[in-house]
């Protein structure tokens, strides 16, 4: 590890350094290492441990702590850290069992052992999610593109030049509207193959030029759901503010733990001081209590998420390759969006989850019209496509 110290008079010996080595997101060693690297001087030492061999995703934290207690903190507060991740590679799991397809005129049904998943053809999209006999999701999971503004994005004018995402995201439909009310839906389509069974439905989007996207389940025999969303680009829309998926769940499942970064919120283009990690608290704890509600609570580089009841049961999420985005609140973007002030939320009825590739960045160089920078924006110079997974627990 090398250790640069940017103090002009201390020497970093004056704290306790700490390297802790954990696999994925669960502590293995922690152990004291020695240094005395001079002010505004640096020096590389060797750690207390080497590189790990066994599969998994592995982080070493080097952290620098107060020894003893200052006017401004307690021994033991952490003045500074730094950490490292890496990955060691192993074999892929072997295929589950299979699941067993029910189709009708307006449903397409999937079951597998202790569970039953229900697609309406009618309703374009998963309408049922049952797992160990109880229905998991209040709504169909539907594409997301927007989160709610910010101050910073009050300032850039944000709402009106993304303003056909909210659109798209309120308004997207598997109907095709341009041709009347009763005119013709987009079917899903349903593949079948040794292990599994994957619905596809295709949704419009009324923007200004129109456009579309997919989502895609797959259905696995442990009730796993792969889920993976595909967006062609217009070039005449650009970037959008999220490119995700939005679940509404009781509000029951009140509690989230995940693996990411933490433990406060992070954003593309803040999250310099956060540690990867596992991390718990209330679904209402996300909320920032901000003197307007805006976007709030979102987490970086989530690798899984559990969204659970007082009795452990919910959902997990996980993501198969990248990380992901994710959130858990009370409200859904517009709702949080709607409200001038915290008492103009409504009632909590729901615990809401967005899952996404990711989430543009809440600028803040001012906030009277600085935009966020460029390398903080989503990429929709390509086709975008995002997975995860997600299964009752």
């Amino acid at each position: 590890v090398k250790i640069i110290n940017k103090n002009l008079f201390v020497n970093t010996d004056t704290f306790r350094c700490e390297v802790t080595l954990a696999k994925n997101g669960h502590v293995l060693r922690t152990e004291t290492l020695d240094t005395a690297v001079e002010p505004l001087s640096q020096q590389t030492y060797r750690l207390p441990f080497g590189k790990q061999q066994r599969q998994g995703e592995y982080t070493v934290t080097v952290a620098f702590l107060l020894r003893e207690k200052t006017l401004w903190a307690e021994a033991g507060h952490e003045v500074a850290f730094g950490q490292y991740v890496y990955k060691v590679e192993g074999e892929e799991k072997a295929p589950v069992s299979g699941v067993e397809i029910v189709r009708s005129l307006h449903n397409i049904g999937v079951r597998g052992e202790n569970f039953e998943v229900m697609f309406s053809v009618l309703n374009g999209g998963l309408v049922s999610y049952k797992y160990a006999g109880r229905e998991m999701i209040e709504a169909i999971p539907k594409p997301n593109f927007w989160r709610a503004p910010t101050d910073n994005d009050c300032g850039n004018l944000m709402q009106m030049r993304y303003a056909q995402w909210k659109i798209a995201s309120m308004y997207l439909s598997h109907k095709e509207y341009r041709k009347g009310a009763y005119g013709p839906s987009n079917l899903p389509q349903a593949e079948e193959t040794d292990h599994s069974v994957k619905v596809t439905f295709t949704y419009l989007m009324p923007t200004t030029p129109a456009s579309e996207c997919q989502l895609t389940y797959e259905v696995f025999g442990d009730g796993k759901v792969k889920t993976t969303l595909t967006y062609d680009p217009v070039k005449e829309l650009g970037d959008m503010p999220e490119f995700g998926v939005i679940f509404k769940f009781n509000a029951d499942y009140d509690n989230v733990q995940w693996y990411g970064l933490g433990e406060a919120e992070t954003y593309a283009d803040r999250k310099k001081g956060a540690k990867l990690g596992i991390y718990q608290n209330k679904i209402v704890d996300n909320i920032a209590r901000y003197m307007v509600p805006q976007e709030c609570g979102a987490k970086e580089e989530v690798r899984w998420a559990k969204v659970t009841d007082r009795k452990g049961r919910g959902m997990y999420f996980e993501m198969d390759r990248e990380s992901m985005m994710f959130s858990a609140l009370p409200y859904t973007p517009h709702e949080m969006e709607n409200a001038m002030h915290p008492y103009e939320l409504p009632q909590i009825h729901y615990t809401v989850v967005r899952v996404a590739k990711g989430q543009m960045g809440i600028g803040g160089d001012d906030s009277w019209g600085a935009y966020t920078h460029q390398e903080y924006l989503l990429n929709a110079d390509g086709k975008m496509e995002f997975s995860f997974s997600f299964k009752g627990i």
